[in-house]
């Protein structure tokens, strides 16, 4: 029986890179700063869909010590994040 591709081996199409780095290595790199980026963006969404669930009412009297009180996340970046997102929503 015949094999319907040739047996020799074949490399994938990488374009070489002047410093003769692994590709992959790269690319986990990438991949694991992606990963953070999206993850200190759901914190930030976070922070803003906890400003929409409080009342506008309520929103107006809150000071930025409050606000830092309402913050989950002790220690940054996520805490920034959160602040970011909760006052981005007050001012839209």
């Amino acid at each position: 029986m015949s094999t319907p591709f040739p047996s020799s081996k074949i490399r994938s199409a990488q374009p070489r890179r002047a410093d003769a780095s692994a590709p992959r290595a790269s690319g986990l790199r990438n991949a694991s700063n992606a990963g953070e980026a999206y993850r200190l963006s759901r914190i930030q969404a976070e922070g803003w869909n906890a400003a929409h669930r409080i009342a506008a009412s309520a929103l107006d009297k809150l000071d930025g010590t409050q606000i830092e009180l309402l913050n989950p996340y002790k220690s940054d970046p996520e805490r920034m994040r959160w602040s970011t997102g909760f006052r981005s929503a007050l001012t839209y």
